[in-house]
């Protein structure tokens, strides 16, 4: 079958701004005798060391945008990825996880998790370019993408301002590139209206992905209303569109008790740590976390001890349905590896490397990696 095109225009440096907080990169020690104030060498070191991959990031990007031959730009997106994948490997490797600042390391964990954020869409590129996700799937991974591209990036520089003004330093240069200081960040876009004649004229920075969100249609969908054969749009290029429906709100359902009291015991578990092949709170591993959880939160329900057999356990579960205690599933490649214990509003509970913690489900990485859910009881 061929397939969509796979240049991805929208994505740019302000897409290297995002997601949660997880791995710290600098240490400070050797600034303790310094008379810069340790706030000032650790943005600049931030700056300086993040600032040149993402103009190598970025020089790469530009050249996709400009490759016409499908397997030619896959091969460039494999290229990045692998660029990326050995510059987070570096930084996990030359860096003591050792901080005198816990807010740069704020800042620094924008930076790092929002290249992991790339990282996975390219993945789930090149599995589209091979079959593995299909046209549908793929439109809706490319317009979350875009969406988080804009609410990431004011994530990053409401933090940046935050910290610039209460620790009074200075940006320096690779700074304000990191902060994309001459363009200031957009909001999430609302839906357009159609012009009265079902139209939409095409303005600089277009693309099909973001004028098909606008009118909640898929990119296949508007090529095919405009017989378009390719991505490439021109300003002042006038397409029909309609008019965007807004989404059915999710049903409201009633939580039952044994449900609440696994979340309100799941809970009480916050900060007990990590162990390889832990089933106790001495030390849980992800599967034996969830598996403790449902034997002693008083409903005393045996579920299997792996994340595998646990995720075939249950009834499956649609992300829009998720109810307090449901089981949430993430993926490593094509494997699901990690399981948790949905909490309420985007929130689930689940064993990292430091420990039992909460997650949102609407933060990038979580969102790429999302598998699917089950509901063990009602």
């Amino acid at each position: 079958m061929k397939k969509e095109k796979l240049l991805v225009p929208f994505i740019a440096a302000s897409v290297l701004v995002g997601a949660s907080v997880t791995t710290p990169v600098f240490s400070h020690s050797a600034y303790a005798a310094s008379s810069v104030s340790v706030y000032q060498k650790d943005v600049n070191s931030l700056a300086d060391y993040y600032a040149p991959f993402y103009k190598t990031v970025e020089k790469k990007l530009k050249e996709i945008e400009g490759i016409k031959d499908d397997e030619k730009a896959l091969a460039a997106y494999d290229q990045l990825a692998d660029q990326i994948d050995q510059f987070l490997t570096k930084t996990d490797k030359n860096y003591a996880m050792n901080h005198l600042n816990s807010e740069a390391d704020q800042l620094q964990g924008y930076l790092y998790d929002s290249l992991i954020a790339l990282y996975n869409y390219i993945v789930d590129l090149e599995d589209y370019a091979y079959g593995d996700v299909s046209d549908a799937e793929f439109n809706k991974i490319s317009a979350n993408l875009e969406k988080e591209i804009n609410a990431y990036n004011t994530q990053f520089q409401q933090k940046a301002k935050s910290y610039k003004t209460k620790r009074k330093v200075t940006f320096n240069a690779n700074m304000s590139y990191l902060l994309d200081e001459d363009i200031q960040p957009s909001p999430t876009a609302p839906s357009t209206p159609a012009d009265s004649n079902g139209t939409y004229t095409v303005k600089k920075g277009d693309t099909l992905t973001a004028v098909a969100k606008k009118y909640g249609m898929t990119v296949a969908e508007l090529k095919k209303l405009n017989n378009l054969k390719t991505d490439a749009l021109k300003v002042g290029q006038v397409l029909k569109v309609k008019s965007a429906s807004a989404p059915s709100p999710a049903p409201q359902t009633s939580v039952s008790a044994k449900q609440q009291q696994i979340v309100s015991y799941a809970k009480t578990l916050i900060g007990k740590p990590y162990k390889y092949g832990g089933t106790t709170p001495k030390g849980f591993d992800v599967s034996g976390y969830t598996q403790y959880v449902y034997k002693n939160a008083g409903s005393n329900i045996s579920i299997p001890r792996t994340v595998a057999d646990q995720y075939k356990s249950g009834t499956d579960v649609k992300q829009n349905s998720l109810q307090a205690g449901d089981l949430v599933f993430f993926k490593n490649g094509k494997s699901v590896s990690v399981v948790g214990i949905y909490l309420d509003k985007q929130e689930f509970i689940y064993v990292s490397s430091k420990g039992v913690k909460t997650q949102s489900l609407s933060t990038a990485y979580w969102k790429n990696s999302y598998a699917g859910a089950k509901r063990i009881i009602k």
